[in-house]
């Protein structure tokens, strides 16, 4: 599995996809409006990443298998927040619908370890959504364990 870093178009592409994915996860997780999800996703995407592909500390890969086919790709930052360790987040991996259940997320996960461990972080932290079960079991059988939750119950 290789990581290679994302240039300003493949950035552009990622950026719309990753808005309109995370958009329509947080719709159907908390019943939004399409529009007023879409505006949620573009403000928070935004906020985190205030200089876009530039913003220091994340960092954007196009995931490719090893002949060189891009089959997805990635969104990771270092989290510094004393006493806390530093932590390497994933804020977004996707594999592209075509190549998944071949066993590519998990070979992406393995590649970003190996990345933290490079440079020296030795935490990996993530979110997801709770009705994304392929993602969750990909995460737990990876050795990844639930460390917070947020519960919630619609009114």
């Amino acid at each position: 599995m290789k990581l290679i870093a994302m240039n300003a178009a493949d950035f552009q592409g990622f950026a719309a996809r990753s808005v309109a994915g995370y958009a329509r996860d947080i719709a159907r997780t908390y019943g939004l409006r399409d529009a007023l999800a879409c505006t949620s996703a573009n403000a928070d995407f935004n906020e985190l990443l205030e200089d876009g592909l530039d913003t220091e500390g994340h960092y954007f890969y196009r995931v490719c298998n090893a002949d060189g086919t891009e089959v997805g790709s990635l969104w990771i930052g270092i989290v510094e927040n004393p006493p806390l360790p530093t932590r390497l987040f994933v804020y977004d991996l996707e594999i592209d619908q075509a190549f998944r259940g071949q066993g590519l997320g998990r070979q992406a996960l393995i590649a970003v370890e190996a990345w933290a461990l490079e440079r020296g972080i030795r935490r990996l932290e993530l979110n997801v959504f709770s009705d994304n079960v392929a993602a969750r079991t990909l995460y737990e059988t990876s050795g990844m364990a639930v460390c917070e939750m947020t519960m919630g119950k619609d009114l």
